[in-house]
């Protein structure tokens, strides 16, 4: 039996306050080559509200959220966000991570040794350590780095 290497420490703060009103679709359609990957649907997400979206492979369901969020225009129909809204989204295809760049640089995008986490500076390898990042491992290129240790990191961006 293999025992656990450690916990990781995540913290996330609380949104700004927003409306009632998280998303409002209408009628949202999209079709890619043809094939229509989404038919129309409308949904209303308020505050609070917890939804799931699961389908096989291949089923739209990234199409869909990436519609609710705003990252893409459907083909019909209207999305409306809130206000004030906090939006995070970790990319299934680790697409916005550069596997040039170092763990280091990923998160002190500006250079120096700080990352803001919760509008206060902490150290890049503390912050590191809280989400099972070995020391050695802060200089070595995102290439570097197992799928699972690629989720953390975008885990670790999202919430500084």
């Amino acid at each position: 039996m293999v025992s656990p290497i450690g916990q990781a420490k995540l913290e996330a703060r609380s949104g700004r306050l927003s409306g009632r009103l998280v998303i409002e679709a209408e009628t949202i359609a999209k079709s890619y080559g043809g094939r229509q990957v989404i038919r129309p649907f409308s949904l209303r997400v308020l505050r609070g509200d917890r939804i799931a979206i699961v389908g096989p492979n291949g089923a739209g369901k990234t199409t869909l959220l990436r519609m609710l969020i705003g990252d893409l225009k459907p083909d019909a129909g209207t999305v409306r966000l809130g206000t004030n809204l906090d939006r995070v989204y970790l990319d299934q295809q680790r697409a916005t991570l550069d596997p040039e760049k170092s763990l280091w640089e990923t998160l002190a995008e500006r250079g120096g040794d700080q990352v803001l986490v919760q509008g206060r500076p902490r150290h890049v390898v503390a912050y590191l350590r809280d989400f099972l990042f070995a020391e050695s491992q802060a200089r070595s290129p995102v290439s570097s780095l197992s799928g699972g240790e690629r989720n953390r990191l975008l885990l670790a961006r999202a919430l500084a």
